[in-house]
């Protein structure tokens, strides 16, 4: 008998198929079928215990700012990765919700895994509250009021949703050849908004832990909960109309999915999506001075890559998109090229604006940084620019790699770390911005507390001059990309 197979190959054994006199079709009786059933909402419990547990304990035991969001993050990308053959590894109602709003799982899957998600958040939480003798309470951090917290938790939550949706869609992991980035791309969007986020609403995302706080701490009151619950539900839905937006393709029939192409509109308002997360992420952590802030929004790089790299490319930066056009290997027309760079600009800009509302206006100026000088930033500027935009053309532009895979599964990963290392080598230094998408929006949201442009222009012209020295040197190192099939046989014979 052959193996019934589940996603992600996991195999169901056909113990029946071993019985003697065994009825013909005795295969395909329900009792398999509800073991893997109750398997997947054990694994969605066990997940969401987890990860609503290692909240707790993060929150009480005083852990290290510098490394709390990483903790509960790590949590959740190994539970996926654990689960993720089992139940899809959801672990999040809110996940679980725009999942079903983008039609990809069951009314009834739906309704029993959220039940399930939700039972084991408040268990998780009288657990730690058991072992701390203390709970968290649920809600803004002062001085911020209900709406701040709202728009936070529902942009973060909305990130996390879409990640999901994103990097398990027909065209990221077909059946064929599924991705392997999965997991670390989901957990990964809590380092982004866990560090920016955490100063304004807790950054929960998931209504399994604001519930589980707040049912556990019942003698402050559970209204919050429900607050945060619809804050969360939101962010489901702006996931689901997103993924809709960005990837119709998940939505055709199967003859029109194998020739599909995004189109040109499709792929601005991925550029835009990704660009502004990016902004947004890198504006609340310098306003709420976070202890990561470079770790954050290289995250936030890194799984919004993951997300929309085969729909737009992912770039999020202008000198990025300018180094791809240059090397003409990344697909990117010019003309299509100037709209990714006015898309990715407005992002930011309105990005800024935002995060500015969010801490009353305050804004935070571009420029080097006391003692450094002008030159010193310069410098910083265009060498992290330049790595930044150097290994997005050898590791996303082209393969990177020989192997027997079709593609490599590192890439935004790769790219993502150099906002990490550009980030704390040169953040004291010039501030490390490396992209002129985040130089305008700091520049321009500065100019509501009578901030100049200048260093806008100058950052700006120096970030695409990194973006312009990667394509030249790409153009050298990766000469044979450029040679026709014929001379490659040829000059490695």
């Amino acid at each position: 008998a052959v193996p019934a197979q589940t996603s992600r190959g996991a195999g169901i054994p056909p113990l029946l198929s071993s019985i003697p006199n065994a009825p013909a079709g005795a295969l395909h009786i329900p009792k398999p079928a509800m073991a893997d059933q109750f398997a997947a909402y054990l694994a969605e419990f066990v997940g969401t215990f987890m990860l609503v547990f290692t909240v707790g304990c993060v929150s009480l035991s005083k852990t290290d700012p510098a490394w709390g969001p990483t903790s509960i993050a790590c949590t959740m990308m190994v539970m996926i990765y654990s689960f993720g053959a089992v139940s899809g590894g959801h672990l999040n109602p809110s996940v679980t919700l725009a999942l079903g709003l983008a039609r990809r799982i069951s009314f009834q899957k739906l309704v029993v895994y959220i039940c399930v998600q939700l039972l084991a958040g408040i268990v998780a939480g009288f657990c730690y509250r058991a072992l701390f003798q203390a709970s968290v309470a649920l809600g803004p951090k002062l001085p911020h009021d209900w709406w701040e917290a709202a728009v936070v938790e529902a942009l973060y939550t909305g990130m996390l949703a879409f990640v999901f949706l994103s990097v398990t869609s027909k065209r990221s992991s077909p059946p064929s050849s599924p991705n392997q980035f999965f997991a670390l791309a989901i957990g990964f969007v809590v380092i982004a908004g866990g560090y920016g986020a955490g100063p304004i609403s807790g950054a929960c995302f998931n209504p399994a832990v604001s519930l589980g706080m707040d049912v556990s701490s019942y003698e402050d009151g559970i209204q919050q909960g429900f607050l945060y619950l619809i804050y969360q539900a939101i962010g489901s839905v702006i996931a689901a109309l997103i993924f809709r937006l960005t990837r119709p393709e998940d939505y055709m029939e199967e003859e029109d999915f194998a020739k599909y192409e995004p189109k040109l509109a499709t792929k601005m308002a991925s550029e835009f999506c990704g660009t502004f997360m990016l902004v947004f992420t890198v504006g609340l952590n310098v306003l709420g001075n976070s202890a990561a802030g470079a770790w954050s929004a290289a995250a936030s790089l890194m799984c919004m890559i993951y997300a929309l790299g085969d729909v737009s490319g992912g770039h999020f930066n202008p000198a990025v998109t300018l180094a791809v056009t240059l090397s003409k290997k990344g697909g990117c027309s010019p003309g299509d090229g100037l709209a990714y760079i006015v898309c990715q600009l407005v992002a930011g800009i309105l990005a800024s604006a935002l995060y500015a509302g969010l801490h009353e206006v305050h804004t935070f100026p571009l420029g080097p940084k006391f003692p450094y000088t002008d030159g010193a930033a310069y410098v910083m500027e265009v060498v992290f620019t330049f790595v930044l935009a150097f290994v997005v053309l050898s590791t996303a532009v082209v393969k990177g790699i020989t192997s027997p895979l079709d593609r490599n599964y590192y890439f935004a990963l790769a790219i993502g770390s150099c906002v990490t290392a550009g980030g704390f080598a040169g953040g004291k230094v010039s501030g490390g911005s490396l992209n002129p998408a985040v130089s305008f929006g700091i520049a321009v949201s500065h100019t509501l507390n009578h901030g100049h442009l200048y260093y806008c222009m100058t950052y700006t012209l120096l970030e695409l001059f990194g973006g312009l020295l990667a394509a030249v040197v790409f153009h050298v190192t990766h000469a044979k990309e450029y040679r026709s099939k014929e001379q490659s046989l040829f000059s490695s014979g």
